[in-house]
């Protein structure tokens, strides 16, 4: 298998070096811009195409992100070492809940190695074009179904936590059979790169859809991950954990892979993907990943990031993968004590822009001082929402959006500046009319 792998992922290499995030399923090209958009009798066209690769290789399809409305056509076509163009594969379309975005992709193995691809978008309305990637062969399920039983999970100390069931979230059946872990040995966390979910329905819509981009759009029997978690902390049923999951190409066999919703990655230009992990998703993937740990005889300490396998995605972005040591230490400690803060930490506002309300999170360890007090942009002091000693604990406070006076704040940005016993930080969120 090392034989087949290295080949590829130097031509993944040649790629990117972690330059940017596209789809957890695809490996991101660069483009020349964003095309050129040229009216017509009908509406638009745009093309445009990958900057070339300096070494060709081969591919199993390729997918494109646009703003616009899925009922355009689009087409994409391979490039060849030669400058010859393949024929035109014209694209499956899929809208991404809670945006105006959707992706185009084309499911057709190379005939012969590549160094780009070529797409042509054709719409009633304005299409722009934001980013895209080819899919790695790696990535394919061709393993044979295995049937046998997988091994038998312990009765754990530790709670399972409220999972939404598939039936839930309305999944499809797989395409075929699923084929079970022999072993468990390993623990992923993803980020979808989009899809960001504030809500139970929201994330219900979001899993859904990326269920039908797996399943229709890049050919998986089913939805890649095992779990998936939105901004709310709500948590999503993928495939049954006790079977191979299809989200980290050639490491794929006792890995339980888990995904948060929305795009964490801000080096990402061309859509926004500056989220930070919600307080309420940061303790759902503390309590799940203590429990898969527990279950299934997997150490917290192997935890890994999409990107720690063979280096050729920047998932689950910049800012989770900084997380990951800390959320290694939270899942040894949470399946010793269970919910009990081990650390001084303050935690984003929730929900971030918001225009009536928001809740500010804290963990205590101990009994500390502590103080929160809102600025505005140019650091005048806006509210103290506390000032006090408290106990330890899991505390939260909420910002109605008012002055020490009781009146309303004009909308725009404010900062919460936070000292919880030794840990002084501060935050920055948006109040909208």
């Amino acid at each position: 298998m090392k034989n087949k792998l290295f080949p590829y992922l130097f031509g993944l290499l040649m790629i990117q070096q972690l330059s940017g995030q596209f789809l957890d399923t695809a490996s991101p090209l660069q483009f020349d811009g964003s095309g050129t958009l040229s009216k017509t009798i009908s509406g638009f066209s745009l093309t445009g195409r990958s900057i070339a690769l300096k070494e060709p290789i081969s591919i199993e399809g390729a997918a494109l992100r646009f703003n616009g409305e899925t009922t355009s056509d689009i087409w994409i076509q391979y490039v060849y070492p030669s400058g010859q163009l393949s024929n035109k594969y014209p694209a499956k379309l899929f809208q991404e809940p809670n945006s105006n975005r959707f992706i185009a992709s084309v499911l057709h193995a190379s005939e012969k190695p590549v160094i780009g691809i070529r797409y042509i978008a054709e719409s009633n309305s304005n299409i722009r074009f934001l980013n895209g990637g080819i899919y790695s062969p790696l990535e394919n399920e061709n393993y044979e179904p295995n049937n046998s039983m997988p091994p038998m999970p312990k009765i754990s100390d530790v709670d399972k936590p409220k999972i939404i069931s598939r039936s839930e979230w309305g999944a499809r059946n797989p395409k075929y059979d699923y084929s079970n872990h022999p072993y468990f040995n390993k623990m992923t966390l993803h980020h979808a790169a989009g899809w960001a979910a504030t809500t139970l329905d929201e994330g219900k819509k979001a899993v859904k859809s990326i269920q039908e981009f797996h399943q229709d759009g890049r050919g998986w029997s089913d939805i890649g991950y095992h779990f998936l978690v939105d901004m709310a902390g709500n948590i999503y049923q993928g495939r049954p954990e006790t079977v191979l999951g299809a989200h980290v190409g050639g490491a794929n066999t006792g890995n339980i892979g888990v995904c948060i919703l929305g795009c964490y990655h801000p080096p990402e230009t061309s859509i926004p993907c500056n989220d930070e992990m919600t307080y309420n998703s940061e303790q759902s993937l503390i309590q799940l990943y203590a429990w898969i740990s527990d279950t299934y005889g997997v150490e917290p300490k192997v935890l890994k990031g999409h990107r720690d396998y063979f280096g050729n995605t920047s998932c689950p972005g910049n800012n989770v993968w900084s997380m990951l040591p800390q959320l290694r230490s939270e899942i040894a400690l949470f399946i010793l004590y269970g919910f009990q803060p081990t650390r001084f930490a303050l935690f984003q506002n929730y929900p971030n822009p918001f225009n009536s309300s928001t809740t500010l999170h804290y963990d205590l360890p101990e009994p500390a001082r502590v103080s929160v007090i809102i600025y505005d942009v140019l650091g005048s002091e806006v509210i103290r929402l506390i000032d006090q000693d408290q106990h330890y604990g899991y505390k939260k406070i909420i910002w109605d959006g008012k002055n020490a006076q009781g009146n309303l704040v004009s909308p725009g940005i404010y900062f919460y500046r936070a000292e919880l016993g030794e840990l002084i930080e501060t935050k920055k969120m948006v109040l909208l009319k």
